[in-house]
């Protein structure tokens, strides 16, 4: 036992020698751009802490007190906290990003990842005229952000109801087997050029052909994506639309996120408490199912969420 606890504290000792050497070399090193005095949240939950951040490159390598170190460039953030890049879990940047890819309403407001596709997305577009002389894919709208040049960093999911447009058009009906490979094919395909999983938005009551979402999620599932998905009534059929996300996560085996989960209607106030349990119910039987909410109570639709489904049958025009 004695030999164990020499053993135990000999170790001790050489691993708080590494870490002092360690946190010295950090304190003298030299840095690309070095952030003082700021009130550092780093993430963990932790409360702020007073420190500086070392940068190389485009890589933080150091957080602490840095205080023999130097840098080519030195930004005094006293009064101010320096904290991780926000995440906008849901936006509709995908062409406004081609107009102006500083984004300086998003950069200044600290955000620095923008999730697109939420909707539609800006891929595939094999066969649309609206592709012709841009781009068909993720790889090609990924260059066209390239070249355009961003300030911010850009993930996309895949649209099922974008899937659906280039595999069977404006059809609500079934689709046929090869319609459906199509789509299972285009979705592994966007997967593979950097898409992050499957999104979906249908109107009031859910996907008329919710076997079709189904299987393309289980492709996804493949690529280890999510599937993401609106509420379309958000009242009137609001529990269908749940227990349909919820049995995608069940037979494609994959995480689902629920968007802004709300409730209209002033004969619906009060109820979200029942669906928030039911997500509950779909996590203890160890489904992956989470959603979120905005804190405000403005929201956007467009004229389209109020038409009936047959008005929609044949697209735009």
């Amino acid at each position: 036992m004695t030999n164990m606890i020499r053993a135990g504290l000999a170790a001790g000792v050489l691993l708080a020698a590494l870490a002092g050497q360690s946190a010295l070399r950090a304190q003298q090193a030299t840095y690309d751009l070095l952030i003082r005095n700021g009130q550092i949240v780093d993430g963990t939950g932790n409360p702020w802490f007073a420190g500086d951040v070392g940068v190389r490159g485009d890589r933080i390598v150091a957080v602490g007190r840095l205080d023999a170190a130097t840098a080519k460039r030195e930004i005094d953030a006293r009064g101010h906290v320096i904290a991780p890049g926000f995440i906008d879990l849901h936006t509709h940047s995908d062409l406004p990003l081609l107009e102006d890819g500083n984004a300086e309403s998003k950069v200044r407001q600290g955000v620095t990842l923008d999730v697109i596709g939420e909707s539609t997305s800006v891929a595939p577009r094999d066969g649309l005229p609206e592709a012709k002389g841009t781009w068909t894919d993720f790889t090609g709208y990924w260059r066209a952000l390239g070249e355009k040049g961003i300030s911010m960093n850009v993930i996309s999911e895949v649209s099922f109801q974008q899937l659906r447009l280039v595999s069977v058009g404006y059809n609500p009906g079934p689709a046929t087997v090869a319609q459906l490979d199509r789509m299972k094919t285009l979705a592994a395909r966007s997967m593979e050029e950097g898409a992050w999983g499957l999104v979906a938005r249908f109107e009031s009551g859910g996907p008329e052909q919710p076997e079709e979402v189904i299987e393309v999620a289980k492709v996804v599932a493949r690529y280890n994506g999510l599937y993401v998905t609106h509420i379309g009534s958000e009242g009137a059929e609001q529990e269908r639309e749940l227990d349909f996300a919820i049995r995608v996560a069940q037979e494609a085996k994959i995480p689902v996120h629920i968007f802004h989960l709300k409730i209209r209607g002033e004969e619906n106030w009060g109820t979200i408490g029942k669906y928030l349990a039911t997500i509950e119910a779909a996590r203890a039987r160890g489904l992956d199912v989470t959603a979120n909410q905005y804190p405000y109570t403005a929201m956007q639709h467009g004229w389209s969420a109020f038409f009936p489904v047959w008005a929609r049958e044949h697209g735009p025009q």
